[in-house]
């Protein structure tokens, strides 16, 4: 363990994006009892899935076998803290590896989608773009037989990194139909992180802008 996440108890890998654009990954250290960190964690909240069910995890020290690897759904997950805190942030999914070093949990959330800290600076991009996708997931989740499982299993089939992108595309939809006498200043907030996170994603990564919607993939047609 570095010393930076001994000291902290959680540390968000470097952003792969220019400029910053979400994080690589989430390390996260657990002990069965407070350790005197600056975010001394007790719980890991995560949602997985585990190939035929949805589960909101809740990740402690005394709960786990010595290794375990668990499938991250997207969504929000959080931090708890034994002093009552907790830290939110938003993953597109990925990989949780759970493994037990010297009496604490080591935990390392990689994806290859941005991991987004909710609680970040004013105008980071990020905040409002995740709200708006939690909004569409849950209109998306109403529609569906079995709800949660049903929408995740069918979100488990695609690469979070694919999932991002279509959450994307299916936000600049959502915004280019969006009423032009009801556009006020949470419309233009969305407009410029959506262009902001967009024309990031296609300087790093080359991508041109094309993709199938959220809308295609869980109805099959992409």
């Amino acid at each position: 363990m570095d010393t930076k996440l001994a000291s902290l108890g959680y540390e968000f890998g470097p952003s792969r994006y220019s400029p910053n654009l979400g994080f690589s990954r989430l390390s996260v250290v657990i002990s069965g009892r407070p350790a005197q960190r600056f975010f001394d964690v007790k719980t890991l909240h995560i949602p997985t899935f585990d190939g035929r069910f949805y589960h909101q995890t809740q990740v402690s020290r005394h709960e786990l076998e010595p290794k375990e690897t668990f499938q991250v759904c997207l969504g929000q997950l959080s931090l708890e803290s034994f002093q009552g805190e907790s830290l939110r942030a938003f993953s597109f999914g990925g990989l949780l590896e759970v493994t037990v070093e010297t009496h604490e949990l080591h935990c390392e959330l990689t994806s290859n989608a941005p991991i987004f800290k909710l609680q970040e600076a004013p105008g980071s991009v990020g905040s409002v773009v995740v709200e708006e996708i939690m909004d569409l997931l849950a209109e998306k989740q109403v529609g569906l037989a079995r709800h949660e499982d049903e929408l995740y299993s069918r979100l488990a089939k695609f690469e979070p990194y694919q999932l991002f992108l279509a959450c994307l595309v299916s936000l600049q939809k959502r915004a280019d139909s969006f009423p032009v006498n009801q556009r006020r200043e949470r419309y233009h907030k969305l407009v410029a992180e959506l262009h902001r996170a967009v024309n990031t994603v296609k300087d790093t990564d080359g991508w041109d802008g094309r993709s199938p919607s959220l809308e295609d993939l869980l109805s099959g047609s992409a």
